[in-house]
């Protein structure tokens, strides 16, 4: 952008130069040299490779050495030269160039606080305003404030270019977390930021309720503490909702807004590997969800093995072809993300259904477990076992009317010399009330009961509200409900038995126990 005028650099330029007369029943000059408390080659090395720069001077092969000899040597280049020197670009560069070097002017390290530099920090803002920018408290180095450079004083939004509001919601997200946890956010930075936002015409309809509702950073922090109690709760939120954010204004890099029959709808998920949005497809009148893989916390070191257990989940899922288990349709990048489009499955999981209808009678239940071992014996078909299963991985379709598991992340092959683990050896397996306690114990196990496990665990859920803990999960059961057979309750606790050797050896076992016995109903 190249909105500060040849004016407005030629004055900071004097101003450095020259310093400023103030008068107070004296007149005196008030000078500040550009470098602060560092000499001048010290100072230019933290903006410029002066290796790689070439010299104006042919006796020298760089900057550097040229610089040297005319700053140190001799002394010969006149005061703030810099500013002059066509290989800086201040003088005809960009306004981001200039601004960075009045940035790095003004920072902790480089400012000589036993000078008068904030009066010419105030000078230079004074004169920045007159083009539309200005210097701001980015943050703060050991209280000390470290400061960057905005827009202001003209209509921002259509001044800005889609990468500088990327930045600026990469930047209030940091506030926002900051003020969600232990930290803060100014006040006026946080309503500009907001402000801003709230005119940019790709993300309208799309601002998290935590910035739409809440005019203030006070306002913003009552209300996402009232949302969330834990500090890694209202991190996930910010994080996930804010970069949803970004990823709108980089349409152009989402393979699918690049296809005119595809809008992206909305976010319908999010969790520690990433979010999951709706695209509707126009040509097919169809929708699908894309799952984005993009952690909240992991290290840089376990981003690639992140990233090839996240594919390799695609590349098994896409071979399970299974009524019962939610299908993928393809694999990719958008923006440099890992990316699965999968069925859209229009319903609910096991979890709202329970709350809907509550604890269920036993042949209803049954049916439930029939599809869910229908789309296991598929995966074990493959040699593949789920290990996570859980009420929240099955989900009811409305429109087939049929029970689908999804989300394999952290499946495993059974044959671990012919095929690559999904699960790295050794990685702890997230505990869960519906985990085969073996398989916590020893998460090298791999053996297609610990599945047999958790479809018992939520048979047991579905029942009587509760995954089964403790010892006395037999008469919990009974007595939570009276109305079940013993025999009823005995195919239950087969599932769950302590020793992998005395639950039922496969899906098809227990599928043959459920359809002999079990007066299935129309449901």
């Amino acid at each position: 952008m190249y909105r500060i005028t040849e004016i407005t650099k030629r004055d900071i330029y004097e101003l450095f130069r020259d310093g400023y007369t103030e008068t107070d029943f004296f007149s005196f000059q008030i000078e500040y040299p550009y470098y602060g408390r560092m000499e001048e080659i010290e100072f230019l090395s933290r903006l410029y490779d002066l290796d790689k720069m070439q010299s104006n001077d042919s006796r020298y092969r760089s900057a550097r050495e040229d610089i040297i000899q005319h700053t140190v040597n001799n002394d010969d280049f006149p005061n703030c030269w810099v500013f002059q020197d066509e290989r800086f670009e201040l003088k005809n560069g960009s306004d981001e160039t200039f601004l960075k070097f009045l940035c790095e002017i003004f920072h902790p390290l480089v400012r000589d606080e036993m000078k008068e530099w904030e009066k010419f920090f105030n000078k230079v803002n004074e004169l920045l305003r007159i083009d539309g920018y200005e210097l701001y408290v980015k943050q703060r180095i050991s209280g000390r404030a470290e400061y960057g450079y905005r827009l202001c004083g003209v209509d921002v939004v259509e001044m800005m270019e889609k990468d500088a509001i990327k930045d600026l919601v990469d930047e209030f997200k940091s506030g926002l977390i900051a003020k969600a946890t232990n930290g803060d956010i100014d006040e006026k930075e946080y309503k500009r930021c907001r402000d801003i936002l709230m005119k940019v015409p790709e993300l309208k309809g799309h601002i998290p309720a935590f910035i739409k509702s809440n005019h203030t950073a006070r306002d913003f922090r009552s209300y996402i503490q009232a949302q969330e109690q834990h500090y890694v709760d209202r991190r996930r939120i910010i994080t996930s909702q804010m970069d949803a954010l970004i990823d709108l204004l980089e349409t152009d890099a989402d393979p699918f807004m690049t296809l005119q029959e595809y809008i992206r709808l909305d976010s319908i998920g999010s969790g520690g590997y990433g979010t999951v949005y709706r695209y509707h497809n126009k040509c097919l009148d169809m929708d699908f969800a894309v799952k984005i893989y993009d952690p909240v916390f992991v290290l840089p070191e376990e981003q690639f093995e992140g990233e090839k257990r996240f594919f390799r989940e695609a590349k098994m899922m896409f071979s399970l072809n299974s009524n019962f288990i939610a299908r993928i349709y393809d694999v990719g990048r958008m923006d440099g993300k890992p990316y699965i489009r999968m069925e859209l499955i229009e319903g609910y999981d096991l979890e709202k259904l329970r709350e809907k209808e509550g604890n269920m009678i036993f042949a209803r239940s049954a049916h439930v477990i029939l599809h869910i071992l229908a789309g296991l014996k598929c995966a074990h078909g493959h040699g593949v076992i789920h290990r996570d299963l859980k009420p929240r991985n099955v989900v009811y379709s409305t429109e087939e009317r049929l029970f689908k598991i999804i989300d394999f992340g952290v499946s495993a092959f059974l044959d671990t010399e012919n095929h690559t683990k999904l699960t790295k050896t050794g990685e702890h397996i997230a505990g869960g009330i519906f985990i085969d306690p073996l398989l916590q114990e020893n998460p090298k196990l791999r053996d297609l009961r610990s599945d047999i496990y958790s479809v018992g665990a939520i048979w047991y859920y579905l029942l009587c509200g509760r995954a089964p803990s403790g010892s006395d999960m037999r008469n919990y059961l009974k007595q939570a409900r009276s109305d079940l057979q013993e025999w009823e309750v005995d195919m239950i606790m087969k599932c769950l038995a302590s020793n992998i050797d005395d639950r039922y050896g496969s899906c098809s076992e227990l599928q043959g126990f459920i359809k002999e016995r079990v007066q299935m109903q129309q449901y």
